[in-house]
């Protein structure tokens, strides 16, 4: 009787720990997920959206050269939200490698949606040749209420 009274005094406080982290706002959200996919190269962003404060945390970034063509492949985030259209800091795939992944996090207040771009870039030159879009990826959250 003792051990059945004693497992059950366990099992409430543990509930009482797990159930509110499990159900709080703070939370992070599933992560959404992203990828671009050609010839030349490929590009794959996670993000997990948060609250309080508004973060995308972590967001997993990966670029793949996949032609030898003398271009440079990078990558960048782009975010629309409180602080507008934002064009964040291209990451390239370093020279002699093929891939390259990152993780990050960004916090710049409310972002309703992100997307990013992988650009072929010119070697010697540093300029875009070409970028190529991925799906936009939408807050899972609802700021309707905030």
């Amino acid at each position: 009787m003792r051990l059945k009274s004693s497992l059950v005094a366990t099992a409430a406080a543990l509930a009482t720990i797990v159930v509110p982290l499990l159900a709080s706002p703070a939370a992070a959200a599933s992560g959404t997920e992203a990828t671009v996919s050609t010839n030349s190269y490929y590009g794959r962003m996670v993000i997990d959206w948060g609250l309080n404060p508004y973060r995308l945390d972590p967001i997993q970034i990966t670029a793949q050269d996949r032609a030898t063509d003398g271009y440079v492949i990078g990558i960048r985030l782009i975010t629309n939200g409180e602080a507008g259209h934002k064009v964040w800091s291209m990451r390239t795939v370093p020279s002699g490698q093929t891939s390259a992944s990152w993780s990050t996090y960004l916090q710049a207040g409310w972002i309703d949606n992100a997307y990013f771009e992988v650009c072929k870039i010119g070697a010697g030159s540093g300029v875009i040749a070409r970028c190529e879009s991925s799906a936009v990826m939408n807050n899972p959250f609802d700021d309707s209420s905030m």
